[in-house]
């Protein structure tokens, strides 16, 4: 990075912030190793936060909680509920391979009035945002050992969200330790091979002084303290002078000294060289670690690529388009997709919507109809449903079947199990069900309401691994994004509580379909009652079965805590 970069990127180099930088704000530990530890002693000690405004969670060393509760007089929290509920900037002090169980954890009890500041080296912002589900800010920092004695540096990089605000409380928190810099996040992976491992370098040749003195006859204990003090001293010095690196080398090598006789040997053997190795393989390691965790989200779905019997729901916005017209080019490149599943010797069973809008496309665009006419819709437009899914199925020589549906069906025990034998021979045949509601006969009393409460249903009769509910947006939002440009889509709920149900919009078409995102949530979460992971997804986007199939992160995906 050339000084024009520099002087753009680094918006602040430590020490003018100082105590009080983080305005009194309660800081929340999530970990107690040796970065947190150190943290806490120069938050308590330069009085940035006192102890009883810091809490700290520790699942794996309960002695160390313990001594920093002693020593620093900070509040061990019972779980991350409680400490996410006392705390306003939450630092998660974690090594990369518990990020995961920790934001999993964390995610349903974060709100964008939180500050999340990640120390683990590799777990990208874009990460911990995905998996957090929320607009929260995040801040990731990369500390070195230093820190424990107030010597360290702090390199730190913030989500879009972060305002000035939170990087003054980031301030706060890394002054308390040593400097801090400011770059963009495209820098990480080379101030983790810099600074992040720097220290390791200094150590390991100290080792290797101490070994060679050792091989010239002195004493070992003599040799360590003499190449620490000099490590020491040779820090001390570069934090008091304004030389160059250059300058401060050449006040040691005078000419055809000693110094000088020593870095000849250093040059011929490629010293530079060895050091640019070095520390090409920490930047591309850390570079590996960025990658693997950027696809954590990815990696949480692999489970779902196993699924074998799947439950794929049509909705009538992907079926048809807005004059009732079968959407072919979709329809083709879902059965494309459907075929090529059932050459992976998985089974699919289909519920489509569509008839309605189908028979409205032939008849006619009023509104109005009644009970007895929309019966008449259906009738007409379930003929045309299955008209377009046998002929195209037919080109990759698969046969399909009808299943119309009503509530009784499902609702009596002899009924439901007649039907569960009917579709189970089905797919023991290799015949693909497309499962609707009957209309045609259903009233009020019997009608399941929308094919989301039906797919759900048929997906728990059948046992299936994975129902796919396919609709006209990309999954879940925090929010309508018809209407709101920020809404947020949420990439993977555990759990579905009453805060998720609030979210849910009814639907935007009424005159199209039955239901909207609230009846798929409930659909998913009557699937995940019978443990049924549920993915929303986009039925226009090109291969979205083979991609959820394949582990992608692809619309919004349901599952459970557990999973």
């Amino acid at each position: 990075m050339n000084s024009q970069q520099s002087a753009k990127t680094i918006d602040y180099l430590g020490g003018t912030c100082g105590p009080g930088a983080i305005n009194g704000a309660p800081v929340g530990f999530i970990g107690a190793g040796n970065m947190a530890t150190a943290i806490i002693k120069g938050l308590t000690t330069n009085k940035t936060a006192p102890g009883p405004r810091i809490t700290v969670i520790n699942k794996h060393n309960r002695k160390r909680l313990m001594h920093l509760c002693s020593a620093y007089g900070v509040r061990a929290a019972k779980d991350y509920e409680e400490l996410i509920k006392q705390s306003k900037i939450v630092v998660l002090a974690v090594k990369p391979d518990q990020m995961g169980e920790v934001l999993d954890a964390i995610s349903p009890l974060v709100t964008a009035n939180h500050l999340i500041i990640s120390v683990a080296a590799g777990v990208t912002i874009k990460t911990i945002e995905n998996s957090l589900n929320q607009d929260v800010p995040v801040i990731r920092a990369m500390p070195n050992t230093p820190a424990q004695v107030g010597a360290g540096v702090s390199v730190l990089c913030g989500s879009h969200r972060v305002t000035d605000e939170h990087k003054a409380h980031a301030d706060g928190v890394f002054s308390a330790i040593g400097k801090v810099v400011w770059l963009d996040e495209i820098y990480m992976d080379a101030v983790t091979a810099l600074s992040g491992s720097g220290p390791a370098y200094f150590y390991r040749l100290a080792q290797e002084m101490t070994e060679v003195a050792v091989e010239m006859g002195l004493d070992r204990q003599v040799a360590e303290e003499l190449s620490r003090q000099t490590l020491i001293g040779a820090g001390c010095l570069l934090k008091s002078t304004d030389l160059t690196l250059k300058q401060l080398i050449d006040q040691i090598a005078s000419p055809n000294g000693t110094t000088e006789a020593a870095l000849r040997v250093f040059e011929s053997n490629g010293l530079g060289l060895l050091v640019e190795e070095a520390m090409g393989k920490a930047l591309r390691r850390s570079e590996e670690i960025s990658a693997a965790y950027a696809e954590y989200e990815t990696r949480k779905r692999a489970a779902i690529t196993r699924a074998r019997r799947i439950v794929v729901k049509i909705g009538s916005s992907t079926v048809t388009d807005e004059n009732g017209m079968f959407n072919e080019r979709l329809l083709r490149g879902i059965v494309k997709q459907v075929s090529s599943l059932m050459a992976e010797v998985r089974e699919v069973v289909i519920v489509s919507s569509g008839a309605m809008a189908a028979g409205r496309g032939r008849i006619g665009r009023e509104k109005g109809f009644s009970i007895t006419e929309k019966q008449v819709l259906a009738a007409v437009g379930q003929g045309l449903l299955m008209r377009s899914y046998e002929s195209l199925f037919e080109e990759y020589g698969l046969t399909v079947g009808q299943v119309l549906l009503t509530r009784d069906d499902l609702g009596s025990p002899k009924r439901s199990a007649l039907c569960k034998d009917t579709l189970e021979a089905m797919l023991k045949r290799g015949i693909i069900p497309i499962i609707n509601e009957n209309d045609t006969v259903a009233v009020e009393e019997i009608r399941f309401g929308d094919n989301d409460t039906l797919s759900a249903r048929v997906a728990v009769l059948i046992g299936a691994d994975l129902l796919i509910m396919l609709t006209d947006t990309d999954g879940f939002y925090d929010k309508d994004p018809r209407l709101l440009p920020d809404a947020r889509l949420i990439t993977t709920i555990r759990d579905i509580d009453p805060e998720i149900l609030a979210m849910a919009q009814g639907s935007h078409n009424v005159d199209v379909g039955t239901g909207g995102m609230i009846t798929k949530v409930w659909a998913a979460n009557m699937a995940l009652q019978h443990g049924i992971p549920t993915v929303i997804a986009n039925g226009s986007k090109p291969e979205v079965l083979t991609l959820i199939l394949e582990g992608h992160l692809i619309g919004t995906l349901f599952v459970t805590k557990t999973d």
